[in-house]
């Protein structure tokens, strides 16, 4: 073979490499997407209008939950030249801010015996 035909030779294979480098891209993609929805399968389905009050039950949980009360916090004070520095705040309820949040959004549902929900999985 001659120089300028294994330059075309080089040029080919690159050609090649780089359209199949384009497929792998594309079925990585492709299984990825296959694996989510693989995943997604067997997880409650909600429509957009639920999903849109679970929101809207957390918001409601959050703005009435009394962030203004100072003993929910722990302040590291300290006095410098005159000049009062707050080190460090730490929020000490965030357990019952969960709570709160986990009833708003519980009472959007009825909820199921564990049985139940097992028959409905066999049933599809």
């Amino acid at each position: 073979m001659t120089k300028d035909e294994l330059n075309q030779e080089i040029g080919k294979l690159k050609a090649s490499l780089e359209a199949h480098e384009s497929q792998v891209k594309d079925l990585q993609h492709d299984l990825k997407t296959a694996e989510q929805r693989l995943e997604d399968c067997d997880k409650p389905k909600l429509t957009e209008n639920q999903l849109g009050k679970i929101q809207s039950a957390i918001e409601v949980a959050v703005d009435d939950y009394g962030f203004y009360d100072v003993d929910q916090y722990d302040l590291d004070i300290h006095l410098y030249d005159r000049t009062i520095e707050i080190e460090s705040i730490e929020f000490n309820e965030r357990g019952t801010l969960v709570d709160e949040i986990y009833s708003k959004v519980e009472d959007l549902f009825g909820l199921a015996d564990d049985e139940e929900e097992n028959n409905e999985v066999d049933t599809e």
